[in-house]
């Protein structure tokens, strides 16, 4: 590694996170790193919650006999990182620093793999605090790189599966171990969130698929289930250095992002994705709730906060003239064709994704029926799902379950999350998550609207960019809605064979009627006035607290 000039804070050592369920290839891809690491010094935090850590042992005999190699790889002992052992890990990476200062070299990357039970927005959320409560750890670190290996041939069966990860001891504990996950989250749940949370989504084992459009169809899947992240399909798990040892193409914002981020960042791509869908000439379904409520293009020129150079397979090219041409370039270019291509298979399979908006409240009861009508069928009695839903567009499964009331459009349906406004929360945004056999509804706290400025990020401060990206999902002083702050329904569906004009009129369905809203209205004005209000007046939002007599 280069020196740092006289002076000057060395560059922070970056931090590469492995996740991904037990069995999918995470210890095989960091073997085949390790054994090809190309002469960078790597240090390994191996986290497993089986009693006896093989993993731990596989790097061991990989890095070698000596002591000193040996001491490379630290591992946990007390249970999943994002769990118990959160304050363990920030440790282990203190303890690797020490050494590394001791014995006088500074490591290139150091590559955490988590258990299969482990969430990967849990550690994220980990590495944010620690940064702000300014943790030893991240003055010498910073977490750059997220990962997620897939189990290929068991995604399918895995994001139809209507079990709990209790119940799953196969993706968390090594053969013959007593199983000590003890979540009761569903395994589809946890699945999306770790191709969600990811820089690079490595779909392990695709030779065990049956045939390349098998392989086409579960790539085209994934990356329109994460569209901002590299999809790389490999065997054994055998993908580039750059993968684990590098940085993200393109930008590293999933590191640093929040839920709130991943959404903004799925609502924007889309979005993108849709224009590109329908080309120019045809007119998005943006109406929704019957006044013009899609405010897509009403983003600030700061956007979302993150820098998107490459792409992310948004259209747009890059071209070379011989003179200045990197092999970064190449990197990119190589990345957005590889987006191209998937973009045109999920194309051909009919995976799409759409955003619905709408600036009024869902009324609760009728939106209780849109939602009964998700593959999510609970049996009263025994508390169990009974439905027979499968993953849309896989062959040899049974046919779905006739649904009274056109329900058939929602089966299509394989991912969806968002906020949403409903009327009898009049102060509380709820955040609606939805893949597979697996539906939640929980609040998520107040809309920023009745939040205290004060309480913002950087505590409202205008120059915040924190600031200005809540600011920009208010609405606009034009709209029938600005007296609603940034109360809003905002959901990203993703399907296969979706028919979006239906789905959307079920969900307009659900909007509160003009004699819905008066009566809202004196409901609302009972509750309190909201206390930020955002002028649009400089083409930026500026928001300030209001001033009530």
């Amino acid at each position: 590694m280069a020196s740092a000039a006289q002076g000057e804070s060395p560059p922070r050592i970056p931090i590469t996170l492995l996740s991904g369920f037990l069995g999918a290839g995470k210890t095989t891809l960091l073997r085949q790193i390790l054994e090809n690491k190309g002469g960078y010094k790597v240090a390994v935090v191996v986290n497993d919650v089986a009693k006896v850590n093989i993993d731990s042992k596989l790097v061991r005999e990989r890095t070698g006999p000596t002591d000193s190699e040996l001491a490379d790889c630290m591992e946990l002992q007390n249970g999943c990182a994002c769990c118990n052992a959160s304050d363990e890990l920030l440790q282990s990476i203190l303890q690797l620093l020490r050494l590394s200062e001791r014995r006088g070299y500074a490591y290139d990357r150091i590559i955490i793999e988590l258990s299969g039970v482990a969430e990967p927005k849990n550690i994220r959320r980990e590495f944010v605090e620690a940064l702000q409560a300014e943790h030893v750890v991240m003055k010498q670190t910073q977490l750059q790189t997220m990962v997620t290996v897939v189990d290929s041939p068991s995604f399918t069966s895995l994001y139809s599966s209507k079990q709990d990860i209790i119940d799953r001891p196969d993706l968390c504990n090594e053969d013959g171990d007593e199983a000590e996950a003890d979540s009761e989250r569903k395994v589809v749940d946890l699945l999306v969130e770790q191709v969600e949370c990811a820089d690079y989504v490595v779909l392990n084992k695709t030779d065990l698929l049956e045939g390349q459009e098998q392989q086409l169809s579960l790539k085209a899947t994934v990356a329109t289930i994460n569209p901002t992240a590299h999809v790389l399909s490999c065997e054994w798990g055998k993908v580039p250095l750059d993968t684990v040892m590098g940085p993200p193409q393109g930008s590293s914002w999933v590191a640093s992002a929040d839920d709130e981020d991943d959404l903004r960042e799925a609502v924007r791509v889309a979005k993108e994705l849709t224009k590109r869908r329908k080309g120019p000439d045809e007119k998005p379904i943006d109406d929704h709730s019957g006044h013009g409520q899609d405010h897509s293009d009403h983003q600030p020129d700061h956007g979302h906060g993150h820098s998107h150079s490459h792409g992310h397979g948004h259209g747009h090219t890059h071209q070379h003239s011989g003179e200045g041409h990197t092999e970064e370039d190449c990197k990119v270019c190589e990345a957005e064709k590889d987006k191209q291509e998937t973009t045109s298979a999920a194309q051909r399979f009919g995976i799409t994704s759409f955003v619905y908006t709408a600036r009024l409240p869902f009324h609760p009861k009728r939106l209780m029926q849109v939602i009964m009508q998700l593959p999510v069928k609970v049996d009263p009695q025994t508390g169990q799902l009974v439905d027979d839903w499968a993953m849309p567009g896989v062959k040899d499964q049974a046919e779905p379950m006739e649904i009274s009331g056109g329900a058939n459009v929602m089966r299509k349906i394989i991912r969806s999350k968002g906020f949403i406004w409903v009327a009898n929360q009049h102060r509380s945004a709820q955040y609606w998550s939805h893949a597979g056999h697996y539906f939640e509804l929980r609040s998520l706290g107040l809309w920023w609207t009745c939040t205290a400025l004060e309480n913002w990020p950087d505590s409202g401060e205008v120059e915040s960019e924190e600031v200005l990206k809540i600011a920009a999902d208010f609405a606009k002083k034009d709209e029938d809605s600005y007296e609603w702050g940034d109360r809003r329904q905002e959901l990203v569906l993703i399907g296969i064979g979706m028919k979006e004009a239906e789905i959307c009129q079920l969900l307009d369905s659900c909007l509160l009627t003009p004699d819905e809203m008066k009566t809202y209205k004196q409901q609302a004005s009972e509750q309190g006035s909201d206390v930020v209000s955002v002028s649009w007046e400089s083409g930026n939002p500026i928001p300030s607290s209001v001033v009530h007599e």
